[in-house]
């Protein structure tokens, strides 16, 4: 009898652990709605053409991956309190903030993809055309460190980036596992999209949050949220 219960109390909270990542997820996905949007009424394929466009459009997306990150980690920590109120609280904290650190990514990407077209195709030097490339990946591969630090941390936008690029570059195998992470959910949206689409940045998330957790632990005394 005693197995039983404790048999259905582990089933009970694994539903409820899958409930929370759904919820998280889903409150992504409306928080991000003019991304969605773009992607209904323009295209994947058309993100290159419309790239200023696209690129506000995306400006909804870092306070809410923010919020997935703030909730994944006190689910990690054991510390939740519900998917809409962890959701909700790294949402509107420093939202202000979020969003100009949004804005400066999606400046830098847009100046750096200018340059790669421009040195691919206009004026045909390759070593420079490579340079943009090598920075445009880095400007992608810093984007979790930034916005771990953004929703852990009371830091200034300039730490904030300046910290970030410090831990891609000296935490090269925390840098690999979220880019492994990232393309083990592209896998599992390009295998089964229907479901995927309905866990896979919450999944990510905390697959983030999980390899950085002990190098993001040694920064505690910056003042965590």
């Amino acid at each position: 009898m005693l197995s039983e219960l404790f048999n259905i109390e582990k089933v009970l909270g694994f539903c409820e652990k899958v409930c929370y990542f759904l919820v998280v997820n889903l409150l992504f996905l409306i928080s991000s709605l003019p991304v969605l949007l773009f992607f209904l009424f323009m295209g994947i394929s058309h993100v290159r053409e419309y790239l200023p466009f696209f690129l506000i459009c995306a400006m909804s997306v870092p306070p809410a991956f923010s919020a997935v990150l703030y909730a994944m980690r006190r689910l990690l920590d054991g510390t939740e309190r519900g998917p809409v109120k962890d959701y909700w609280k790294g949402y509107h904290t420093d939202f202000l903030q979020k969003l100009c650190l949004g804005g400066v990514q999606m400046l830098t990407f847009l100046i750096l993809w200018t340059n790669i077209e421009f040195f691919s195709k206009q004026m045909k030097n390759v070593p420079l055309t490579i340079l943009f490339v090598l920075l445009f990946a880095f400007a992608v591969a810093v984007t979790p460190n930034l916005y771990l630090l953004a929703s852990r941390y009371e830091m200034k936008n300039q730490d904030i980036i300046r910290t970030a690029c410090l831990l891609t570059v000296t935490r090269p195998i925390c840098t690999l596992g979220t880019i492994a992470a990232l393309g083990a959910v592209l896998a599992a949206f390009e295998i089964a999209a229907g479901t995927a689409v309905l866990f896979m940045v919450s999944t990510y998330a905390f697959l983030v949050v999980f390899i950085s957790k002990k190098v993001l632990d040694t920064l505690e005394e910056g003042g965590e949220k």
